[in-house]
């Protein structure tokens, strides 16, 4: 089951987690595969290299930036890709026993943020404070522990809200660029590998129309620039714009403009005329 930026952070704002333990690592580049096994749930964050991390059936291309939520449940095996020395930091945490079922908790998924940086000085610091005694250093701890679960989360947000904005991009390009071919809302989601409902909410929420609205207003907006050229036919103009059948076009046509093929062109020769 997919786990949603929604999920992840309703999990971390509710749930009564703590800090357990924090270290750091490295796989070196001679090495193959490095086991990681951990007590209790945590995130790994990558500091230097690039490295796949295999979780039971599933694996995960890690670098600066991607962090992994891994459940206790797995034994992890870490495989050095890079040129050099793969380092890294583990944060491990626990949750309150009576919502030890919360479904977040033992799931393995990844966060993307566009910079690494963002999780570099908290980690450093509660890796200086981890030792220390008294109820001060506990208090500092949770609060820098939180403040990282902040920090991935928001940056998180932020790169998946900056990706869709690109991928809705792309897909505009894609109907201006292909309008003349048969394309609709199921072939753009699965050109994308987008949900269908998800790809028509996400592509209204950007341009304020539906898919198949934008669609039809961009095969308009050139048709009518078509039915300026008199050499051209009515079922020219639905042919070059993608509508195979005429009278569908001018239908589609009218509803858009009030007006049909035929009487549009005549308007605008009119216009010339006088002009």
């Amino acid at each position: 089951m997919d786990t949603t930026m929604i999920d992840i952070t309703s999990y971390f704002a509710n749930a009564s987690i703590s800090l357990s333990n924090i270290f750091t690592d490295e796989a070196s580049v001679q090495a193959t595969f490095t086991h990681i096994h951990t007590q209790s749930s945590a995130l790994i964050f990558p500091l230097e290299g690039n490295a796949w991390i295999h979780a039971g059936q599933e694996r995960f291309f890690m670098t600066p930036g991607r962090i992994l939520h891994i459940s206790k449940e797995h034994m992890l095996h870490l495989e050095n890709c890079g040129n050099g020395d793969f380092k890294y930091a583990v944060v491990q945490y626990t949750i309150d026993e009576q919502v030890s079922t919360e479904k977040v908790y033992h799931r393995t998924f990844l966060l993307r943020i566009s910079d690494s940086n963002l999780y570099r000085q908290p980690i450093d610091q509660l890796i200086a404070v981890q030792a220390l005694p008294g109820a001060m250093a506990a208090l500092n701890r949770r609060a820098l522990f939180y403040q990282l679960l902040q920090y991935c989360v928001e940056g998180a947000r932020d790169q998946q809200l900056q990706a869709t904005v690109e991928t809705m991009d792309l897909i505009i390009k894609y109907i201006q660029e292909n309008y003349t071919d048969k394309i609709n809302v199921t072939k753009i989601a699965h050109k994308y590998n987008l949900e269908r409902r998800r790809l028509a909410y996400l592509f209204e929420k950007h341009t304020g129309l539906s898919p198949n609205t934008y669609i039809t207003e961009y095969r308009i907006s050139k048709a009518k620039i078509l039915l300026e050229r008199a050499e051209l036919s009515i079922a020219e103009v639905a042919e070059r714009v993608g509508y195979d059948d005429c009278f569908y076009f001018s239908r589609v046509f009218k509803k858009q403009t009030g007006q049909s093929p035929s009487i549009y062109r005549r308007k605008q020769q009119i216009s010339w005329a006088n002009n």
